[in-house]
């Protein structure tokens, strides 16, 4: 039996009081997004994906902002994390609270994955990765809501004075809301709906490395192993790569993710994924064919978008091979499935 993986109720809590001071009415929200008030009362609770889903979307619906998950992430700062929180505000230095924060990150939430390493030069890069299928709209809300709270985070532990410029990659479109990113300088914001699903940060060895005034190794040791003890980490196991990549494959733009590029984001083998999808009787080919056919069905749909288009925005290489495999795959060419799929006039009459 598959386990759901989870979010801390904690983060709904601090959007729920943010959407208060824009006048929305807590119990409205509650009642909206179908979730007790009981679900927020402790904040050591856990919401599932869907919870989580429909508490957002009652707060875009009542509010009318499409920028929650920015202002979610502009809400969390280290004593956002309870028991982890403490510990990071003990850390020696940027490397040492990221170090921490990665081992154990299924307690903030597991609906994503955090990878940390250090290059050769000095540098080091976060990555955020989803450890779950979503809906875009849920995808660009984390994304946003990771990117901000780590920029925000960062900007309460190293003054303004010492701050170095760093890099924000983030797999989605840019938002209405550029601008309040550009606002975040120093650090450089960077869309593209095109990459795989991820919020990639890039930071310089000093910054890194700047030291913390509450440094407290016994504090540190001692949270890491209270945090040990809290909550066993979700293995790549418990993930339904099935829906994770159909996820993925139904919302890459251009040419799709290799099962090798998908394998080294969340550090297992291509062998490891390959052998999860056979259990469920499917491949990595058959599940990406299957993907392109139904989204190459959706994007047929649209009358402003051309056969070649279409093709281009799937990856193919030009719309002659994506004719053929669409035929080969249905019975029709694209234009004849378009006709038919369209609404005739009388029928609209």
């Amino acid at each position: 039996m598959r386990t759901v993986r989870k979010v801390s109720a904690r983060y709904a809590v601090l959007l729920r009081d943010w959407l208060c001071t824009q006048g929305i009415d807590a119990d409205t929200l509650l009642r909206t997004a179908g979730l007790g008030d009981a679900r927020l009362q402790r904040r050591d609770a856990m919401l599932e994906p869907a919870e989580m889903e429909a508490f957002v979307a009652a707060g875009r619906l009542l509010s009318g902002r499409s920028d929650l998950g920015f202002e979610l992430g502009r809400l969390i700062k280290m004593t956002s994390h309870d028991l982890l929180g403490y510990g990071m505000l003990s850390c020696r230095n940027i490397d040492e609270v990221l170090r921490l924060v990665a081992r154990h990150y299924h307690l903030m939430t597991e609906t994503f994955t955090l990878r940390y390493q250090r290059f050769g030069n000095g540098n080091g890069e976060a990555i955020y990765t989803p450890a779950m299928p979503m809906p875009p709209e849920m995808l660009c809300f984390y994304l946003e809501a990771l990117a901000v709270a780590h920029d925000n985070q960062l900007r309460l532990m190293v003054p303004e004075g010492s701050r170095e410029p760093y890099d924000v990659h983030m797999s989605m479109p840019a938002p209405p809301h550029l601008a309040r990113y550009l606002a975040l300088a120093p650090a450089r914001f960077h869309f593209d709906g095109n990459a795989l699903p991820a919020v990639r940060v890039v930071m310089s060895a000093s910054t890194l490395d700047y030291p913390l005034p509450f440094a407290d190794d016994h504090v540190v040791k001692e949270v890491d192993r209270r945090c040990s003890e809290l909550a066993p980490r979700p293995g790549s196991a418990r993930l339904d790569w099935v829906a994770y990549l159909r996820m993925m494959f139904l919302q890459a733009e251009g040419e799709p993710p290799t099962l090798e590029s998908i394998a080294r984001n969340h550090r297992v083998s291509a062998r490891t994924i390959d052998r999860h999808l056979r259990r469920q009787n499917m491949s990595f080919r058959e599940l990406l064919h299957e993907a392109r056919i139904e989204r190459a069905c959706s994007l047929l749909g649209d009358p402003t978008l051309t056969v070649a288009k279409v093709a281009q925005r799937l990856g193919f290489s030009d719309a002659a091979n994506f004719s053929r495999a669409f035929r080969r795959a249905l019975g029709t060419p694209p234009s004849e499935y378009r006709q038919q799929a369209q609404p005739s006039k009388e029928a609209v009459d």
